[in-house]
Parts: structure tokens; sequence; C-alpha cells
């Protein structure tokens, strides 16, 4: 079997078996899977009710393992011994089970509702104390739920609005890097990926208009879901197919991030009142103004910012007569995203007299902008795509938004200061890469999906407050592999 192959590839290094039981277990699962999906093809997913009500259903199923070759993860405290750093040969599996149903009234008006249910194991894991960490686990979350009206088509409808909790993808090319007017946070600017999942649920309400000739916009307002939670973010998108031929599309948009401020001053009164400005915390302040007298003038970080994309897609199969390509092939693409227009200083503080370095911070745009190249290489319809990703983010600091999530709550990049300090530090490399294939079967029911990469993955851990939320792949040796089975219907 493939999957097989595949792992004695990349096998735990000699004298570990658990990679070989891995590879078996794996390709039993696979097989497996192939029988569900021939049987699940069968099955119809659309009823039609008295009242022009149509009820769909889905469900959706995957199983994917892989393997951390080399690594490093990021210790709070300042380590003496360079090996504290280093990772190698972790291994992650998890499974996913959704189930979702959609409901279209009279051709216009449609409400959908997605439950998934994720079963994965930790890391890190905590043999000491922590009973959580150490056995499997199993989170449930809502995949979707909103309710859309649209005029026209479903897929691509002249005028549509929808409200509640969705998916949104603006860039169909994009497969692993990328898409971070929302995958990233501004201040601190920090990038999101997850594999195979190269988009964002978003919360609040979206528009959208293909009026025009191969026009397409997008109007977002959407209410922010991780710290200063609750806040509300607008964007706007538009994509433009140049002569209506695919062969040239172009796309921008701007995400003015955190806008509208629904917290004040009352909110958090020990820690400055409103944390969308944090006017008392210290780590969150940088000296703006130094007098001829030596006198400082003080100024502070907030989270509000703007955020701008811009991408661009050439396919030149648009003139090539030849049907032996696939839909995806030749394609090439590429996407940059300001994170943040507004540039600030180093951060620090001065106490008793001396002036403190807490950051590098946010003080050139190109050090805070993400640029992207990807294209598909010709598989001639043996694979539905076989997808290579660069990507290129001269950050001075870790891709970690520990400060927003579990280890504080200020605007700034978490502990950046010592790792700048420590020389046995993980050197970070500003470049990414991803190489991503994937194969349909039966009519879309089942497919495999396979990747390995050095890109801004992390592994989820059921103990919250000690997960880690920094890249686990840092330096240029890093990089990582994972191999999924999926099941539709």
């Amino acid at each position: 079997m493939p999957r097989a192959i595949f792992c004695r590839r990349y096998a735990l290094r000699k004298g570990d078996g658990m990679s070989k039981k891995s590879g078996i277990f794996l390709s039993i699962a696979a097989a497996i899977s192939i029988a569900v999906a021939q049987n699940a093809a069968e099955i119809q997913s659309e009823s039609r009710n008295p009242g022009d009500l149509i009820i769909r259903h889905h469900a959706y199923g995957h199983f994917e393992a892989g393997q951390i070759g080399s690594g490093h993860i990021k210790q709070d405290d300042i380590s003496t011994n360079a090996n504290q750093y280093a990772i190698d040969h972790v291994w992650s599996e998890n499974a996913i089970v959704g189930l979702g149903l959609e409901a279209l009234y009279r051709e216009h008006f449609k409400m959908a509702f997605g439950l998934n249910t994720k079963l994965y194991f930790s890391y890190p894991q905590f043999l000491d104390h922590d009973r959580y960490t150490k056995n499997m686990r199993q989170d449930v979350f809502i995949d979707d739920v909103y309710a859309q009206y649209f005029r026209g088509n479903e897929i691509a409808p002249l005028v549509s609005l929808q409200m509640g909790y969705f998916k949104f993808k603006y860039d169909p090319d994009i497969r692993n890097l990328g898409e971070y007017l929302f995958r990233s946070g501004t201040y601190p600017a920090f990038l999101d990926n997850s594999f195979d999942f190269p988009q964002q649920r978003l919360l609040g309400f979206h528009g959208q208009s293909n009026l025009f000739n191969s026009l397409k916009t997008d109007l977002l307002f959407v209410s922010q879901t991780v710290f200063p939670a609750m806040n509300w973010s607008l964007a706007g998108l538009a994509e433009y197919d140049v002569a209506g031929r695919r062969f040239l599309t172009i796309g921008a948009g701007v995400d003015f991030a955190h806008l509208f401020d629904v917290y004040t001053h009352h909110s958090f009164p020990a820690s400055g009142g409103d944390p969308t400005e944090l006017h008392s915390d210290v780590n969150a302040r940088y000296i703006a103004k130094v007098s001829a007298a030596g006198d400082t003038t003080l100024e502070y970080y907030t989270f509000k910012g703007t955020k701008v994309m811009g991408r661009i897609a050439f396919d030149p199969k648009a003139f090539i007569s030849w049907k032996g390509f696939g839909r995806s092939d030749l394609r090439l693409y590429a996407e940059v995203c300001v994170i943040g227009l507004k540039s600030y200083p180093d951060s620090g503080y001065i106490q008793g007299g001396t002036y403190t370095l807490v950051a590098p911070s946010y003080d050139k745009i190109p050090e805070k902008t993400p640029v992207v190249i990807g294209f598909n290489i010709p598989t001639f319809k043996i694979l539905d795509v076989f997808n290579c990703e660069v990507e290129y983010f001269g950050a001075r600091y870790y891709n970690d938004a520990s400060s927003t999530i579990n280890k504080g709550s200020n605007p700034l990049p978490y502990n950046v200061f010592d790792y700048f300090s420590n020389p046995l530090a993980p050197k970070k490399n500003d470049y990414k890469w991803s190489v991503y294939v994937k194969r349909t079967l039966f009519d879309g029911h089942f497919a495999i999906i396979g990747q390995v990469a050095r890109d801004h993955m992390r592994l989820p851990c059921a103990q919250y407050d000690l997960e880690y939320w920094n890249d686990l792949l840092v330096t240029k040796d890093d990089w990582w592999w994972v191999l999924k089975t999926s099941w539709m219907f």
C-alpha cells in the first residue's frame, strides 16, 4: 500500500518499532476507508420535502498521522543546554468525524449546521502530574452554523448575505502557506497553518457580489475569536479574472482588525481597563521621544491594526487546447500580506532610570510581510494536485501567539528578549516550504492526502495552559510529514 511505503521511508530511527506498527495500522485504516467509501458513494444525500424545501446531509471522516523529523520547542526559561530546545521523531495522529445538514428553501434561502468531533493525542505529554495529556482526548466543536440569502447561482451568487459562523477562503490556489489576511494576528503578528485546511472560520456577517463580469467582491464584518475577543473587524476583498479566461487572476483585500472596540476602561481595571489599549501594562509601552534634557515620552502598543493583502495567479492552460492536463496543473500564484501598516519601534521601558528592552518589534514593513509563491506541478490527471509552496517572512521574532492566548495579554511577541540574548537558542530561519499531494477516488467520496513541509505547524495539548503556541519548526533543518485518508458522502 502507498501509505505503508510512505511510513517505512520516513520511519523512526532503527531500534524504534513504533513506526512499523503505525505503518501497518495506517495501511489497515486506508483499506477500511476505501471499503466504506465504496458503500457511501451509493447513498443518496438529498431529499425534497413539501413546501419547496430541500434537505441535504453530509458526513465526513478522516484519519491522519505524521511525524516531526526535526523541530524545536521554546521553553519559558533561558536554557543552558542547547538540547533542551531540540525535538525529533515526534509522532502525532488524530481523527475527525463531522456531520452536517443544509436546508435550502425556495432556492434562495439556505441554513447550515455542522458539528465535528476530534480525537487526538497531546503534545507535549507530562508524565509526572498531568493525566489529561497521557491519554486519548476528544473534543466536540462547531464546524459551521449560518443562514444565507442569495440570488442567482448558489456557488457564485449574483448577491448574497451570510450570517453566523462560517468557513471563508479567498484564495482557491493556496494549499498550506498563505491566506494570512484572516489566519494571522496583527499585533503581535503571528501566522497560523492547519494541515489540509487553508482557510479560516469567521463569526459575523459576509456579503458577496458577482454582479460584474469576472469581478467578485466580498465585504465582511466579523467578531474576533481570540484575545481581545469580541472586538469587531471590517474587511473588504475583490477578485478580478482578467478577460474572463482564468489566465490571469488578481485579488486584493484589506482588514481593519479590532476596528470596533467593545471594551471600556471598566473592563479590566487592574490591567489598564481596555485590553485593546493596555495603557498600564509596562510591557506594552515604548519610548516615543527623548528630549534634549533626557525626558522621555511614552506611548503604547495596541491590538488594532490594518492588514493589506494582494495576490496574483497565472494559468497558461487557458491558451492550451490539449486536454491531458489536470484542472490544477501549471498554475503559478503568489500572495503578499502586510500584517499591520503601522510600524512600532523596539519595545521597552524605563525603571529606576534604566532602559530595558522587552522585544524587537514591528518597525519595518518587510519584517511583517509574509510572501508566498506556489506552483502546481503537472501530473496529467494522475493526481488531483501536486503543489509546492515557499514563503518568506522576515520577522525578527519567533512566530508565537502565546501573548494573546495562554501566556499573557499584550500586543507583543512572547518572551522574545530571552531568545535574542541566549546564544544557545535555535536560530530562526525566515523561509518556509511545503509539498502537498492529493488524490480523490470513487467520485470524490475518498481521498488520500500527503504533505512534507517546514511550515507553521503546532500540535494540540489537552492541558491548554501548557500548549505550545509557537512554531515547532524553527531552523532551516526542521521538517515534518503527515499522511491523511478521508472519506465523505
